[in-house]
C-alpha cells in the first residue's frame, strides 16, 4: 500500500507516549519504517526520559506530565513550581489529562471541580510566563459518553466538558493550547463548534490522534471533513497517541496506515486495519479517504509541528 502515498517527506508525530528504557528501541525501529523522524514524547518514566535523551538526542520533543492529583485538589503551588522547572529539566511542553474517566483514578475530588475554576488561573499564568505550551486532553468520543459515561452526575455531558475548555481558552489567550484528538470534536456535527474555537482562539492547535476515532468520524461526511482540513490546514498536527510500551509492528502499522488512507487517498469503504471497539458490534469502522492536497499534507505531517516545537535537538 505504500506506493499509493501521495506524501513522501518526513513525518512529525505530535502525540506519542514513552515509558521504560527497554521499550524505546522497538518503537523507533517500527516508526522509522513508516517515515516518522521526529515526535512529541509524553513522558511516563524518568528512566525512559533520560534514556531517550541520551540515545535519541535528535528525535524527541518531550512533554512533562503535570500532577493530576494536585490540579484536581486545587493544589496550585506545587504545579506552578513544576512548570517553572520544566524547561530546565529538558522538556519543551507540559501535558495534562482531563478525559472524563480521570475521576475514576483520583480520590476525594472536590464537589463541583471544574478545569475552568479561577483557582487554577495561577497554573495557566505560569505556563504563559514560562512560554510553555500545554497539551491538554478534554472530553472523549461521543461513543464513550454513550457507552461508558452514562453517569452524567460524575462525568458531566460532553458539552459541559467542552464548555469548560472553552472558558479556559477565553481567559488565557496567550497560552499555546495543543488540544489532542481534533479538539475532542472530529464528529461531523461538532466540526462547526471546533471551527468556532479555531476562529476565535489563534493560540490553539489540534492533533489527529487517535487513528480509529479520526477514521470513524471524519469518514462519515468526506465533503465536510475535507473542507475543514483544507480551511484549517495551518492548525492541525499529525498525531497517533501510540505508546512505546504497547504493541508490535502490526499495532503501529494499523494506526499509521489508517490515517494515511484517510488523509491521502480517495478510497471508499476501506476497512479499518484493526478492530474498533466502539463499532465492533455494529458493523465495524470503514475509511473513506479525503484525498487532501499535497500542500495540506506537508503542513499536517511536518510544517505545523516544526513551526511550534522546532526540530528536536
Amino acid at each position: 500500500m505504500t506506493d499509493m502515498w501521495k506524501y513522501k517527506g518526513p513525518i512529525f508525530d505530535a502525540h506519542t507516549h514513552i515509558g521504560e528504557p527497554d521499550t524505546l528501541d522497538k518503537m523507533i525501529q517500527i516508526e522509522d519504517k513508516f517515515g516518522i523522524t521526529a515526535q512529541i514524547a509524553i513522558v511516563h518514566s524518568k528512566d525512559g526520559f533520560l534514556a531517550a535523551q541520551d540515545k535519541y538526542p535528535e528525535r524527541f520533543v518531550f512533554a512533562k506530565y503535570l500532577s493530576l492529583a494536585d490540579i484536581a485538589h486545587y493544589k496550585v503551588e506545587p504545579v506552578v513550581d513544576d512548570i517553572v522547572r520544566t524547561k530546565d529539566e529538558g522538556y519543551s511542553l507540559a501535558k495534562t489529562w482531563f478525559g472524563p474517566r480521570w475521576k475514576d483514578y483520583i480520590e476525594d475530588v472536590p464537589n463541583g471541580f471544574r478545569i475552568d475554576s479561577p483557582k487554577l488561573d495561577p497554573i495557566f499564568q505560569a505556563l504563559e510566563d514560562n512560554d510553555l505550551p500545554l497539551l491538554i486532553h478534554v472530553a472523549d468520543p461521543d461513543t464513550y459518553f454513550e457507552l461508558h459515561y452514562q453517569d452524567t452526575s460524575k462525568y458531566g455531558t460532553k458539552e459541559e466538558n467542552l464548555v469548560q475548555m472553552e472558558n479556559v481558552m477565553e481567559r488565557h489567550s496567550s497560552v499555546v493550547f495543543h488540544i489532542p484528538h481534533f479538539g475532542a470534536q472530529p464528529e461531523i456535527h461538532r466540526l462547526p463548534n471546533l471551527a468556532s474555537w479555531l476562529d476565535r482562539f489563534p493560540n490553539i492547535v489540534i492533533d489527529t490522534a487517535s487513528s480509529r476515532w479520526m477514521a470513524r468520524e471524519l469518514s462519515k461526511d468526506t465533503e465536510k471533513a475535507r473542507e475543514f482540513l483544507i480551511k484549517y490546514a495551518d492548525r492541525i498536527l499529525f498525531g497517533t497517541d501510540l505508546s512505546s510500551g504497547r504493541g508490535d509492528h502490526e499495532y503501529y502499522g494499523g494506526r499509521y496506515n489508517a490515517q494515511r488512507i484517510l488523509w491521502e487517498t480517495n478510497l471508499l469503504d476501506e476497512p479499518l486495519p484493526f478492530e474498533d471497539a466502539d463499532t465492533k458490534d455494529s458493523g465495524g469502522t470503514f475509511i473513506n479517504g479525503l484525498d487532501l492536497p499535497l500542500r495540506v499534507l506537508r503542513k499536517l505531517y511536518w510544517e505545523n509541528a516544526i513551526k511550534i516545537y522546532g526540530t528536536p535537538e
